[in-house]
C-alpha cells in the first residue's frame, strides 16, 4: 500500500510521457556484468530481437511505440498512468504482462495474447473480469488485487480459465463477502493458490458442498456447451470434406427443398391437421431414394477427389525429379566456376609474392630493348599458363576430394559429379585448343604486345564465365520447355478427371429429377382424388376451415401442387449448376496458379543466372582489372581483333 501511494503521488505531480526511441532502447532487458556492456548489448540488438522490455516508472500516459518489438515474451508497464490497454495486437508471443499500478478501468484489447501465462493488473480501477477468451487455455497466474470488484458474480468468467493455478483478488470490495473464498473455489477448476495462500482440498470440498446445486447446474451447462462445440466441430469437418470433394450443400438438399418451399407447409396438412399427409404419402419413398443416391454420389466424388490428388502428386513428383536433376547439373557448373576463380586468384596472389613488376629498361640500342621485351613477354606468357594450369589443377583436386568424400550422399551427388566432369572435359578441351598469342619481333617498341598475368587470367576467367552462363541458360531453357510440356499434359489429364466429375454430377441429378417426377405424379393423382372427394362432400367432416379454403378453389389448389414440384426441380437444377461450375472454376484456378508459378520460376532463374554472371565479372574486375575490350566498346572505339 505504501508503494502504491508513493508511486501514484509521483505520477500525479509529474509531467506524463510517451514512449520514444531512447526510452525503447533503454527498456530492453539484457544480462551483463556492468553498465557499459549492458549499453553496448542494447545498441547491438535490433528491437525485433528483444524478448523482454521494461517501461516501469516511466510516467507513461499511453503506449504507442511497441510495434518494433515483434517477439516479446515479457512486457513490464507497471507504475505508470495508463488508462487504457492498447497497442498489444502484434504481441502474439507474449507470456508475461505486468500492468499493475496504473489507472485502468477495463480489461480490453487482449484478444491477440494467445500465449499469455501471467497477467498482473494489480492496483487499478477494474470492476469486471473480461476479455480473457484468447488465453483461457494458457493463463496460469492472474493478479487483480486492489481493484473495484464488488460482486461474487464477477468471478463467473474464471470458470473458462482451464489452466489457472494462481489468483489474487485481495483488496477488492467483494473480498469482504463471507462467501468470497468458497465462491471463487467453485468458479475455478484446479486453483493452487488464492490471495497468496495455499488452497487446501478440504476447503474445495466444503465449497463444492455449499454450492452443490449451482455447481451441478453450471456443470450441466458446460457439458451442453462441450457437446454443442463437439457437434459444431464435427459439422465443420464434414463441411470441409464436402467442400474439398465438391459436395457442399448436397447432403442438405432434400431438407432444404421442404423447409424453404412456401407451399409445402399447407399441402402437408391436407385434408386436415389430424388426417394430414395424404398428399405427401410418397415423400418417405422419395427421401429413401434420395439418401441412396447421395451415398453413391458421395463415394463417387470422393473417388474423383482421390484421382485428382493422385494425378497432382504424380505430376509434382515427376516435375520435381526432373528439375532437381537439372538443378544439380547447374549447381555443379556454378561450383566449378567458383572453384576455378578462387584458385586462379590464389595463384595470382602467389605469383605476386614471387615476381616483382619489371621496370622499363633504358637500353642503349633499340634492338637490345626489343630482345629484352620479347624475353619478358615469353616469361610472362609462361607465368599466365602456369597460373591457369595451377587454377585448373587445384579445382580438379578439390572436386576429386569432394567426390571421394560424398560417395554415400546418394544419386543426386553422383549426378552432380557426372555433370561437373562432363562440363570440365568440355571446358578443358575448348581452353586447350585456344591459340597462343603471337608477338611480332620486328615491330617497334610502342606497338609491342605486352603479356600481363592479371589481364590474361581475367580474360580466361571471363571466357569461362561466359561459357558457364550460356550452359546455365541452356539448362534453364530445357527446364522451361520440359515444364511447359508437363503443365500441358497435367492440364489434359486433370481436365479428363473434371469432365468425368461433371458427368457424375449430371447423372446423379438426372436421377434426382426422375424421383421428383415420380413423387409429383403420385401427388397429382392424390390431389385429383381429394378434389373429387371434397366436391361430393365426403371430406366435410374431416377438413378444417383452412383446408376448405384451399380445396374450394381448384385452380389455386392445383397451382400450389405444381409450384411445390417446380420449387423442388429448381433447387435440384441450381445445385447441379453450382457443382458443375465449381468443378470448372477449380480447374481454372489450379491451372492459373501453375502458370503464374511457371512464369515466376523462369524469370527468377534467368535473373539468378545473370546476377551470378555479373558478380563473377565484378570479382574479376576487382582482382584483375576491367576488360579493355569492353572499355573500348563503351568508349565507341573499334574492338581489336
Amino acid at each position: 500500500a505504501y508503494r502504491s501511494s508513493v508511486a501514484m503521488t509521483v505520477l500525479e505531480d509529474a509531467e506524463l510521457n510517451v514512449v520514444d526511441d531512447r526510452m525503447a532502447l533503454m527498456a530492453i532487458q539484457v544480462s551483463s556484468l556492468d553498465e557499459a556492456s549492458t549499453e553496448q548489448k542494447r545498441r547491438a540488438m535490433e528491437f525485433a530481437e528483444a524478448t523482454s522490455v521494461s517501461f516501469s516508472y516511466k510516467k507513461l500516459s499511453r503506449v504507442d511505440y511497441l510495434a518494433p518489438f515483434r517477439d516479446l515474451t515479457k512486457l513490464q508497464l507497471d507504475n505508470n498512468a495508463l488508462t487504457k490497454i492498447e497497442g498489444l495486437d502484434h504481441l502474439v508471443h507474449l507470456r508475461w504482462l505486468d500492468l499493475s499500478f496504473n489507472a485502468l478501468t477495463k480489461m480490453e484489447n487482449l484478444q491477440s495474447l494467445v500465449k499469455l501465462e501471467d497477467l498482473s493488473l494489480y492496483h487499478n480501477q477494474i470492476d469486471t473480469i473480461e476479455g480473457l477468451e484468447a488465453c483461457k487455455d494458457t493463463l496460469v497466474s492472474l493478479s487483480l488485487g486492489e481493484n473495484k470488484l464488488k460482486y461474487l458474480e464477477s468471478f463467473d468468467p474464471l470458470r473458462a480459465l482451464t489452466a489457472l493455478r494462481l489468483a489474487n483478488f485481495a483488496g477488492n470490495p467483494v473480498c469482504d463477502e463471507e462467501d468470497y473464498a468458497p465462491y471463487v473455489l467453485t468458479r475455478t477448476r484446479e486453483l493452487k493458490y488464492l490471495d497468496h495462500r495455499l488452497v487446501r482440498r478440504e476447503a474445495v470440498e466444503k465449497a463444492r458442498d455449499q454450492y452443490a446445486d449451482e455447481l451441478a447446474e453450471l456443470e450441466a451447462k458446460e457439458e451442453e456447451a462441450r457437446v454443442a462445440k463437439r457437434k459444431a466441430a464435427e459439422k465443420a469437418a464434414r463441411d470441409a470434406r464436402a467442400r474439398e470433394a465438391n459436395l457442399l450443400g448436397v447432403a442438405e438438399l432434400f431438407d432444404d427443398m421442404l423447409s424453404k418451399d412456401p407451399e409445402f407447409a399447407k399441402l402437408r396438412k391436407l385434408p386436415s391437421e389430424k388426417d394430414g399427409g395424404v398428399l405427401i404419402k410418397g415423400l418417405p419413398v422419395f427421401r429413401e431414394a434420395f439418401e441412396r443416391l447421395l451415398e453413391e454420389f458421395t463415394r463417387a466424388m470422393e473417388k474423383q477427389l482421390a484421382a485428382k490428388n493422385e494425378e497432382t502428386n504424380e505430376w509434382r513428383a515427376v516435375l520435381d525429379g526432373a528439375l532437381a536433376e537439372k538443378d544439380a547439373e547447374a549447381r555443379a557448373l556454378m561450383r566449378r566456376l567458383e572453384t576455378e576463380r578462387k584458385h586462379a586468384f590464389r595463384a595470382l596472389e602467389n605469383d605476386e609474392q614471387t615476381h616483382e613488376d619489371p621496370e622499363d629498361p633504358e637500353a642503349e640500342h633499340a634492338e637490345e630493348a626489343r630482345a629484352v621485351t620479347r624475353a619478358e613477354n615469353k616469361a610472362k606468357l609462361k607465368r599466365v599458363k602456369a597460373v591457369i594450369r595451377t587454377a585448373r589443377a587445384a579445382a580438379r583436386a578439390e572436386r576429386a576430394r569432394t567426390t571421394s568424400g560424398a560417395d554415400g550422399e546418394g544419386e543426386e551427388g553422383a549426378a552432380e559429379d557426372s555433370s561437373a566432369s562432363e562440363s570440365e572435359s568440355e571446358s578443358e578441351s575448348e581452353s586447350e585448343s585456344d591459340p597462343e598469342p603471337e608477338y611480332d619481333s620486328d615491330a617497334g617498341s610502342e606497338s609491342e604486345s605486352e603479356v600481363d598475368v592479371h589481364e590474361s587470367t581475367g580474360r580466361w576467367l571471363r571466357r569461362r564465365g561466359d561459357e558457364t552462363k550460356e550452359k546455365l541458360l541452356a539448362i534453364e531453357l530445357h527446364c522451361a520447355d520440359f515444364t511447359a510440356d508437363l503443365i500441358f499434359e497435367f492440364d489434359r489429364n486433370f481436365s479428363e478427371i473434371v469432365d468425368k466429375s461433371k458427368q457424375l454430377i449430371a447423372g446423379i441429378f438426372t436421377e434426382m429429377r426422375a424421383h421428383e417426377d415420380a413423387y409429383f405424379a403420385e401427388m397429382s393423382e392424390a390431389s385429383t382424388a381429394m378434389l373429387e372427394q371434397f366436391s361430393t362432400g365426403k371430406l366435410d367432416d374431416v377438413c378444417d376451415e383452412d383446408a376448405k379454403v384451399v380445396l374450394a378453389d381448384k385452380d389455386t389448389f392445383m397451382n400450389a401442387v405444381r409450384a411445390h414440384h417446380d420449387f423442388h426441380v429448381n433447387m435440384i437444377d441450381q445445385r447441379e449448376d453450382a457443382l458443375g461450375s465449381e468443378e470448372r472454376k477449380r480447374l481454372d484456378a489450379v491451372m492459373a496458379e501453375l502458370r503464374v508459378w511457371e512464369r515466376e520460376r523462369n524469370r527468377s532463374r534467368v535473373e539468378e543466372i545473370i546476377g551470378h554472371w555479373k558478380r563473377h565479372n565484378d570479382l574479376i574486375a576487382e582482382v584483375c582489372g576491367d576488360d579493355e575490350d569492353e572499355d573500348d566498346e563503351e568508349d565507341g572505339a573499334p574492338r581489336e581483333e
